[in-house]
């Protein structure tokens, strides 16, 4: 799922910092900031190029000596950066690399907007360049006045057999946003200008906006602590670039609001749900992204070979795992994994695992390496009959905890010890396998429901010994609550096997069974072996309780 996408990336030495650090911006609003002192400064309220020397104070602003450049003057104007050239025998130019940028005025009327037009452009050697960018070396700002836009285009100059048109790109030092920053493709189906790309470090303050209106945006490093946008039709990459490309993993620090109309990806890198709020659709965390998760609404899902999981999964937020089939060296792999990170995982709010789709392209969904203190809903389901969900982990299931086998089979294999105190409800046809050491131990206040739809459509535990790591086994205790589903009534004694005992072990006995039903452990011995329930039943002839 990477894109390698071609990166600018600034030739200079580090200048003389003239913008305040990082940590200074983000103490202070944008109200009462001032301009820094620039090096070349835009000279008037006026619109115009970048490449007009003659409307900066000090010549365009380009690969030259190292240039804080300002473009805070009061007033509503735009300045177009493209590429250019200064005269025939002038390289031509698709960079503006410079120290640092400081977009908008500190105080007074208007807007001033920096817009970064990505066309085609033949460089110094006459081949085809199909990027435009603004690159710089040290932190930048742009203030509650300042909108820098990034729009790809089919414009520009031509080369024989290639295509017209331009990525516009943002690379180097960080940026931080007091205003307005939008992505924009004119054409997305020209592949040589259908994405955006903001390589900079970008934190997005409080009542700042950054909004991705089409097409395709990278992102490497975001902090957002306003709103982030991503439109209906956009789409956006949190994505990893390979090492020598001077950027790693992506980050992505949210608390904020994030609306996802369009579709936002993360792969190989951090998204850390530190508050806020992430509505619309889900966030797709793919090829070993990992979830830092603390506070805010949201919707996630990992939907590409694996992700992991730490910290409290708040109440309001839903995590979905949906087994597919990915490519790993020119082989298939059919399963999809959410790891715990070898951490205890609290749970306040949904967690689906969910096996689906056809052989060649559906797969496993699993759970692994950790433990889920669960407080909110846990749920397993396949919809396809070729796939198991699969848990290689501990669950304590507490009081408030509800967990539900939705259909399919869960095979949980891994040696884990799960305890419950809540609700587990296994559905009609639906099996919750226990084997290879995994045990399940219903505590005192714990409730296991049962549903049964028809005379073998039964919510059923399997406690089976298959091979090498032991039996797995069922703790009795707590309450058993059979309950009818779907209209269906059963004669009088008929008995449903709710424990099949193939091979595994089943120890204690329920403390109550509720409804019209009576436990049944007479053929706890028997082939085949089970521990079931007897709908209006002699209590006295067929339970122990």
């Amino acid at each position: 799922m990477t894109r390698c996408r071609f990166l600018l990336t600034s030739a200079l030495t580090a200048g003389v910092v003239l913008v305040p650090t990082t940590s200074a911006l983000a103490a202070r609003t944008s109200a009462n900031l001032t301009a820094p002192a620039c090096t070349d400064s835009w000279r008037a309220p006026v619109s115009g190029a970048w490449s007009d020397a003659a409307d900066w104070t000090n010549g365009i602003p380009s690969e030259g000596s190292p240039v804080a450049t300002c473009i805070t003057v009061a007033g509503t104007y735009t300045v177009t950066l493209a590429p250019w050239s200064i005269g025939t025998a002038d390289p031509n130019h698709q960079l503006a690399a410079i120290t640092s940028l400081t977009l908008g005025a500190a105080s007074g009327p208007g807007k001033q907007t920096l817009v970064v037009l990505g066309q085609s452009s033949p460089n110094d050697s006459d081949e085809q360049v199909n990027t435009t960018g603004l690159s710089t070396t040290e932190p930048s700002l742009i203030t509650a006045h300042g909108r820098l836009v990034l729009s790809s285009t089919d414009g520009g100059e031509k080369a024989k057999a290639v295509p017209y048109g331009g990525d516009a790109v943002v690379s180097g030092g960080p940026f931080t946003n007091y205003g307005g920053v939008t992505m924009m493709v004119q054409d997305a189906n020209n592949k040589a200008a259908n994405y955006t790309q903001f390589y900079g470090a970008l934190t997005n303050e409080p009542g700042a906006s950054v909004t991705d209106q089409s097409g395709l945006l990278d992102v490497n490093s975001v902090t957002n602590n306003g709103k982030w946008t991503v439109a209906p039709g956009a789409s956006m990459d949190l994505a990893f670039q390979p090492p020598g490309s001077g950027y790693g993993a992506g980050v992505f620090t949210n608390s904020g609001t994030v609306m996802n109309s369009g579709a936002i990806s993360a792969q190989a890198g951090t998204w850390s749900q530190l508050g806020g709020a992430v509505a619309g659709n889900p966030v797709a965390l793919q090829d070993g992204t990992k979830l830092v998760d603390h506070a805010g609404a949201a919707k996630f899902v990992v939907n590409a070979s694996n992700a992991s999981l730490v910290g409290t999964v708040p109440k309001g937020q839903t995590i979905t795992v949906v087994g597919g089939v990915y490519n790993y060296q020119g082989d298939n792999y059919n399963s999809t994994t959410l790891g715990l990170g070898g951490t205890t995982v609290v749970n306040n709010g949904t967690i689906v695992v969910e096996a689906q789709g056809p052989k060649t392209t559906g797969g496993v969904a699993a759970l692994s390496d950790g433990v889920i203190d669960n407080n909110g809903n846990l749920v397993a389901e396949v919809n396809h009959s070729s796939w198991t969900v699969n848990w290689q982990i501990g669950l304590t299931n507490n009081q408030a905890g509800k967990v539900t086998v939705a259909g399919g089979t869960l095979n949980e294999s891994g040696g884990g010890s799960d305890v419950n105190a809540g609700t587990v409800t296994v559905a009609p046809g639906a099996i919750w396998l226990l084997q290879e050491g995994s045990a399940f131990t219903n505590q005192r206040r714990g409730t296991i429901v049962p549903e049964i739809a028809g005379p073998t459509s039964v919510g059923q535990f399997a406690v089976a010994a298959p091979c090498c790591n032991g039996a797995g086994a069922v703790n009795a205790g707590g309450a058993l609550v059979p309950a009818l589903v779907g209209g269906y009534i059963p004669p009088a004694n008929k008995d449903f096997p709710v424990f099949e005992l193939e091979g595994g072990k089943f120890t204690g006995t329920f403390s109550s069974v509720k409804g019209a039903f009576s436990a049944d452990y007479t053929h706890e011995t028997a082939t085949p072996a089970f521990v079931g329930v007897v709908y209006k039943s002699n209590k006295s002839k067929s339970s122990k309780i």
